[in-house]
């Protein structure tokens, strides 16, 4: 089971050279060798920022917490924020509605990501509706796919994340006018969550080079 560790951030106007050149050649390469594994990058097209987003692996909570507090992260992380504004971590880990595996590289694609709180007192009843209905939604949908179910463990701002990913922007726009899809988004909306809110991510040639992944 994958557990995905993110850093978001904004860059500093008229840092961006030098920000390039430190995440390309050495925060991305040093981070690796740490034991994360770089799973994406992205730049937030539509929705809330901060814009930038490094996605990262780990095998257990354990692991993570062991990397994030040792020096060698929080020197990398500092030299960082020379760079950067907005600055944020999050840590996500499968909620079981999704049986995913490994996580995989996401290269190439497009994201769009729900955000939302479960009403408490609809728990059971948001289970059964995303397993025995939404999820068979979408999987009708063949120019796109539910990639992951999760439980926001650390930051953000609400308890479930729900990634689907696609090949392009256009099956994004062709996702949002689906009858079907708005069907079931406006019932889970209605009777199941709170706060919800979503955005638009596309995948940066930034971070989905393969020269810095280690695999």
């Amino acid at each position: 089971m994958s557990i995905l560790f993110f850093q978001y951030w904004d860059v500093i106007q008229g840092k961006e050279a030098e920000h390039s050149r430190y995440v390309i050649n050495t925060y991305l390469p040093e981070i690796t060798t740490l034991g994360f594994v770089p799973v994406g990058g992205y730049y937030v097209e539509v929705g809330f920022g901060p814009r930038i987003i490094a996605a990262f692996s780990s095998e257990s909570l354990d692991d993570i917490s062991k990397i994030v507090t040792g020096k060698s992260f929080r020197d990398l992380t500092l030299t960082l924020k020379k760079y950067v504004i907005n600055f944020k971590n999050l840590i996500l880990e499968p909620d079981g509605t999704v049986q995913l595996g490994r996580y995989p590289i996401q290269k190439g694609v497009w994201k769009y990501n729900q955000y939302y709180d479960i009403r408490p007192e609809m728990k059971s009843e948001y289970e059964h509706f995303v397993i025995n209905e939404y999820l068979p939604a979408m999987q009708k949908i063949e120019y796109g796919k539910v990639t992951n179910c999760w439980n926001v463990v650390l930051g953000g701002f609400c308890e479930i994340v729900l990634e689907s990913t696609f090949k392009d922007s256009e099956g994004i726009g062709r996702l949002l006018r689906n009858e079907e899809f708005r069907k079931v988004t406006g019932r889970l909306k209605r009777e199941f969550v709170t706060n919800y809110t979503n955005r638009i991510l596309r995948s940066t040639k930034l971070f989905s080079e393969p020269r810095w992944f280690t695999l």
